[in-house]
């Protein structure tokens, strides 16, 4: 549900004005002039019907394919990117950002243009935006058919409000610079968020949040090395505490070669919190909103281990010492 979620506000504020960019010039030749809004909502009701079957069709080719949180992670890294080079290109910044971007032959263009806007919005599954091509990636990700459905579905009831809105004036819209410049720049901002969170998943340092804390950070409590973990009938007793905005770890510091034991607790958790990942070791968990699930493991070497929620966006780390 928390991926649908995310997918909706994506296609709210990144992805309607990304998907506008790209098929607004469709939509704009098939608007009659006594029945605007009549055709915008046959154009978004079928588009919203061809990117559910293809969510569908997606989450079910990632079922059969084991997603570890790393894999997990560098399809959003590279979902990123993706997005990245779309911002670039809607500014025109350089030819070689029209290359990889999946884009139909122009003959396509002029036929579908022919086409009533029923059949318009179905066919726009052929030339999604940037945006939309991460959130299939994301899609394929979510390793289950229904879920996949779901996401798409989510993300284009999220694009149809601008659309709603600015479809009787979309042909004046296009042709003004700045729509591509503010398109370019909420998609960049996404981009970096995107990117952030697959750092995350990947088990990186090198993320925003932490960066932000390593920052904030007293030096005199980097250097004491945190709260060691005890040991109690063969093993180190763990507990986290998953909350809404994050986690909350009962030590910092574990020890190489003695058995974990992690206790989760959730009380009334809710978001991405819940889905809890240790990547380095391919541990994923979807937690129950409240309760407390118990995770086993060892820690086989010294450095870091590190630990984030299913989309990477709450992160946090142990320290292994021999």
């Amino acid at each position: 549900m928390n991926l649908m979620w995310i997918a909706f506000v994506t296609g709210l504020t990144t992805g309607g004005v990304s998907c506008l960019a790209v098929q607004g010039g469709l939509l704009a030749s098939s608007i009659g002039e006594k029945s605007k809004m009549v055709s915008v909502g046959l154009f978004l009701f079928f588009k919203l019907l061809a990117y559910t079957i293809l969510g569908f069709l997606l989450g079910g080719l990632g079922s059969t394919f084991l997603l570890t949180p790393k894999i997990m992670g560098t399809i959003q890294i590279l979902a990123g990117l993706f997005m990245v080079w779309s911002a670039l290109r809607l500014l025109n910044i350089h030819p070689i950002f029209r290359y990889g971007v999946i884009s139909p032959p122009r003959w396509a263009y002029r036929w579908l243009k022919g086409s009533t806007p029923a059949m318009l919005g179905f066919l726009t599954v052929l030339i999604p935006c940037g945006v939309t091509q991460a959130t299939m990636a994301i899609a394929v990700s979510s390793a289950n058919p229904w879920l996949g459905a779901g996401i798409m579905a989510a993300f284009v009831l999220g694009t149809s409000p601008i659309f709603f809105i600015l479809g009787a004036s979309i042909s004046q819209l296009l042709k003004r610079p700045v729509f591509s410049y503010v398109a370019a720049g909420v998609v960049m901002m996404f981009a970096i968020l995107s990117i952030n969170g697959g750092m995350g998943l990947r088990g990186s340092f090198y993320t925003l949040q932490n960066i932000w804390t390593a920052a904030l950070a007293d030096p005199a409590d980097l250097a004491a090395g945190g709260v060691v973990a005890s040991v109690e009938d063969g093993a180190q007793n763990v507990r986290i505490d998953v909350k809404n905005n994050g986690y909350q770890a009962s030590v910092s510091t574990l020890k190489a070669g003695i058995p974990v034991r992690l206790s989760l607790v959730t009380n009334n958790t809710k978001g991405c919190a819940r889905a809890f990942t240790i990547p380095e070791l391919n541990i994923s968990k979807t937690l129950a909103a409240t309760g407390t699930q118990t995770v086993e493991f060892t820690p086989t070497k010294p450095g870091r281990l590190a630990y984030a929620c299913g989309m990477g966006m709450y992160t946090g780390q142990f320290t292994v010492v021999n």
